[in-house]
């Protein structure tokens, strides 16, 4: 571990001792078995290197597969067509626009065009054009392999660590959302910016890719619970969809703003709901006796006003209004005891 450093800055230095030494590594490698240009696999190995382990995986694989694919059409393209100027640009024409045409449907077809090319045009007067093509493509697979144990043996930054990270630090912002959310509205409705959430939002809406990285690329190299850390991620991306329709039902006041009579049950409420979605981000046990006590204290609360008719004072709009913001507290409470209980995958959306 870097000392004494912040940990952006730390990362990006581990990263640049990592980097530097798999390109020493893939020239080094590629010298000693005696390949004539090492320079092919340094360049691999500073090419392929990402910060995260995840991304290291997928860039190595993208290249590693890309550059096979590009070997095997420049082998083609050498065996078909004969050894003369006129067929080699012909050669190398079909070649690169068929490789070009391909990543239509995948994206490694770029790698491969650079390939073909290397295939090709470095092999141009050579005794053993094959042979010779063949060559730099080992070389590139040995840059690839260099920063590929790099990434995983050397200070590894996993995308499912980040993840769970993200997670801690996002529930608890959630939280914080809620309560200020819920304090607005019971202070007369007072509104808050619509941009509230839009930072929040963004943030939770990047898990799916970081998840998608662990899930592709991680899950066969390290052990990560990704079925809690999906479930982790499900429950927030609900939570954060309650949490804009709390703010859009509040900010929707026409007139004056309304005293509630039921305070002292929706605090009660937030306080076990924000505990619970405290206790999800960091991992810990997760009791839903005090919010389901909670959440029942409410809806008792509301039907017995509702049965002494005080809900008859209320404006239409003033009702829909209390009824809508109360919707997404029941429902955002319920998706955290289903995390809760029985580690279903949250999916009523608040309306």
């Amino acid at each position: 571990m870097i000392p004494h450093l912040p940990d952006a800055t730390a990362a990006h230095v581990r990263h640049g001792i990592k980097t530097g030494l798999a390109c020493v590594a893939a020239y080094g490698a590629a010298q000693a078995l005696g390949l004539q240009f090492g320079y092919w696999a340094a360049l691999s190995a500073v090419i392929v290197m990402q910060l995260s382990v995840a991304d290291s995986v997928r860039m190595c694989w993208y290249r590693l597969s890309g550059t096979a694919i590009g070997a095997l059409i420049g082998v083609a393209a050498i065996l078909a067509f004969p050894h003369t100027q006129a067929m080699t640009y012909l050669a190398l024409f079909l070649a690169v626009a068929f490789c070009a045409y391909m990543t239509r449907y995948d994206p490694r077809y770029r790698m491969a065009a650079i390939t073909t090319c290397i295939v090709v045009l470095a092999s141009l007067g050579q005794q053993d054009r094959l042979f010779f093509g063949l060559e730099r493509v080992l070389e590139i697979a040995i840059g690839v392999g260099c920063a590929f144990l790099a990434s995983v043996l050397l200070w590894p930054q996993r995308a499912g660590q980040e993840l769970q990270q993200r997670l801690r630090g996002q529930f608890t912002r959630g939280a914080e959302l809620y309560g200020l959310i819920l304090d607005a509205f019971l202070n007369r409705q007072s509104g808050l910016a619509p941009d509230l959430l839009d930072a929040f939002d963004a943030s939770v809406a990047s898990n799916r890719d970081i998840l998608h990285k662990v899930l592709r690329h991680e899950r066969l190299l390290y052990r990560h619970d990704t079925r809690a850390l999906g479930l982790k991620v499900d429950t927030l991306d609900s939570c954060a969809r309650h949490l804009r329709a709390m703010l859009h039902s509040l900010n929707d006041s026409q007139g004056q703003g309304y005293d509630i009579l039921m305070e002292p049950e929706l605090r009660a409420l937030a306080t076990a709901t924000q505990e619970a979605m405290r206790a999800v981000g960091q991992g810990a046990a997760l009791h839903p006796e005090a919010l389901e006590a909670a959440l029942e204290g409410a809806e008792a609360r509301l039907g017995e006003l509702r049965e002494l008719g005080a809900t008859r004072r209320f404006h239409l709009h003033k009702l829909m209004q209390f009824f809508s913001f109360f919707h997404c507290l029941r429902f955002l409470g319920r998706d955290l005891l289903r995390h809760a209980r029985n580690g279903e995958t949250p999916g009523t959306t608040a309306a």
